[in-house]
């Protein structure tokens, strides 16, 4: 999925304003260190990379790991705590 279509689904799937801008400064904390501000390390994805989660919410979470070899940041699920966690 290209950026445009990215921000399109979450623009979908996130329609309050708030929660959106939300989403979109702790993606972009994440471009700038995906570790610094990652709450909790997971385990591994499904090619061996660190899996990572961060909250924007109270309820809201990204689940994201990182390929620190090839500079590349892998978003896995967006959504409530639940949703998230149950991958």
């Amino acid at each position: 999925m290209d950026r445009k279509e990215f921000i399109g689904w979450l623009k979908r799937n996130f329609p309050q304003s708030k929660l959106l801008r939300l989403i979109l400064e702790k993606l972009e904390l994440m471009n700038e260190d995906p570790f610094k501000y990652a709450r909790e390390k997971l385990g591994t994805d499904k090619y061996g990379n660190p899996m990572f989660s961060i909250e924007v919410s109270g309820d809201i979470r990204i689940l994201y790991s990182v390929d620190s070899k090839n500079c590349i940041v892998f978003i896995w699920e967006i959504g409530s705590h639940k949703k998230v966690y149950e991958r």
